[in-house]
């Protein structure tokens, strides 16, 4: 059994693949990963794949858990068919490769490939298989959060997404979320520019996923655990 490991910003995502399906899985915060050893007790490990993009204190906090030895992967210059056109591959963050080899793995058309965390990232995949880059902008919490710091009057719980919000709870949710759609929308309508095709589907994953994918419209696929996948699919290879 393999046990993968995707340590975000926030948190960890974790489940263990016995070779035909997903028989384990679980999210912890950062200061439980002590706990993770009792998760994962009983277990027969084989082996343990992650990407971290939270920095060398939980790769060795991860470490110390894990039932075997971590093997930690990092993006490459092509993999499945998909090549990286990222312009510096070191500086490019393992959970953003993992979800875009996912996402090809799920559609070999054009693709956009959001990832909803504490930062909001979108890619852009080709049907060629060129993944061509992508952004990174605040995420939900996070706008709120500079917005409740920033401000005099703003620090308050959000309300709900309206068209037209009249109050201001509605138009923090609102405003927030319409960034967020926004960002996946112009990049899904400079992927189309760019291929000279029809506006291609958005993969959409994260804690996030569900509240900014019911104010996108077009062809949106909520994914659970898209990174997951993604690591799954190089530690097979």
């Amino acid at each position: 059994m393999k046990l993968l490991l995707d340590a975000g910003n926030s948190r960890i995502k974790w489940a263990v693949h016995d070779g035909h399906g997903w028989c384990a899985s679980g999210v912890a915060s950062h200061d439980a990963i002590p706990l993770l050893s009792s998760e994962w007790q009983g277990m027969s490990v084989s082996s343990v794949h992650a990407a971290n993009v939270a920095g060398h204190a939980i790769r060795e906090a991860l470490e110390q858990v894990a039932p075997q030895p971590v093997i930690w992967v990092q993006s490459e210059a092509c993999r499945d068919g998909v090549t990286n056109h990222y312009r510096t591959i070191a500086e490019h963050g393992a959970d953003r490769w993992l979800a875009v080899l996912a996402a090809r793995a799920r559609c070999n058309e054009d693709v956009v490939v959001a990832c909803a965390g504490t930062a909001l990232t979108v890619e852009a995949l080709t049907a060629e298989g060129d993944y061509l880059g992508g952004v990174i902008l605040p995420g939900y919490r996070l706008m709120l959060g500079s917005l409740a710091s920033g401000t005099a009057q703003l620090d308050r719980e959000p309300g709900d997404y309206q068209a037209f919000p009249g109050g201001t709870r509605d138009a923090l949710a609102s405003g927030a979320l319409d960034g967020l759609a926004g960002a996946i929308s112009r990049m899904r309508e400079r992927l189309a520019a760019h291929t000279g095709r029809p506006l291609p589907k958005i993969i959409l994953t994260g804690g996030d996923a569900g509240r900014i994918g019911a104010v996108l419209a077009g062809d949106v696929d909520i994914v659970d655990n898209l990174v997951l996948e993604g690591l799954l699919k190089v530690a097979n290879s």
